[in-house]
C-alpha cells in the first residue's frame, strides 16, 4: 500500500466517522433522485444532475459539504488555502454524486460521495441504492 493509498484510507474512514450524516443524506437524495425517473436508470445527465442537485439544496445537503471536505483535508494532514464554499471549485453535484475538492499544501484532496454509475454503450444513468454504512458511498483520492 503506498502512502497516498494509505492517507486516502484515512481521509475516508475520518469522513464516514465524523459525517455520517452528510453521507445518509447524499444517500436519500440519490434514492429521491432515482424514484423520480420513468424505469431503473436515466438516459440523461439532465435528468439526473438537475434533480439531484435540486434535492441537495433543499435539504440543505449542499451546505453541509464545505466541513466534509475541511474534515478530510484536515485527516489528509493539510490546510485549506481559503474557506471553501459549496459551490464549484470545491463542490461540484455530478452525474455520478457530489464530488468535494481541494487543492492543499499536501497535494490535492479529492473525495466523492456516488449514489450514482454511469453504464456505457448505450450510456445510461444508473442508481447505486447505497447508504453511509456501504464502503463503496465513498471513494477518497489524495494526489501529490
Amino acid at each position: 500500500m503506498t502512502d497516498a493509498d494509505t492517507t486516502a484510507s484515512t481521509v475516508r474512514d475520518r469522513v464516514r466517522s465524523e459525517h455520517a450524516d452528510f453521507l445518509d443524506a447524499v444517500a436519500a437524495a440519490g434514492r429521491v433522485t432515482a424514484a423520480s425517473w420513468d424505469g431503473d436508470h436515466a438516459s440523461s445527465r439532465s435528468a439526473v444532475v438537475d434533480r439531484f442537485e435540486r434535492v441537495l439544496r433543499e435539504t440543505g445537503t449542499l451546505d453541509a459539504a464545505p466541513a466534509v471536505l475541511a474534515t478530510a483535508v484536515d485527516a489528509a494532514g493539510g490546510s485549506l488555502r481559503a474557506d471553501p464554499v459549496p459551490a464549484p471549485p470545491y463542490v461540484a453535484v455530478t452525474a455520478e454524486g457530489v464530488v468535494l475538492r481541494a487543492t492543499t499544501d499536501v497535494g490535492r484532496v479529492v473525495v466523492t460521495v456516488a449514489p450514482f454509475a454511469v453504464a456505457r454503450d448505450p450510456v445510461q444513468y444508473v442508481h447505486r441504492d447505497l447508504d453511509a454504512d456501504d464502503p463503496g458511498l465513498v471513494d477518497v483520492a489524495v494526489h501529490d
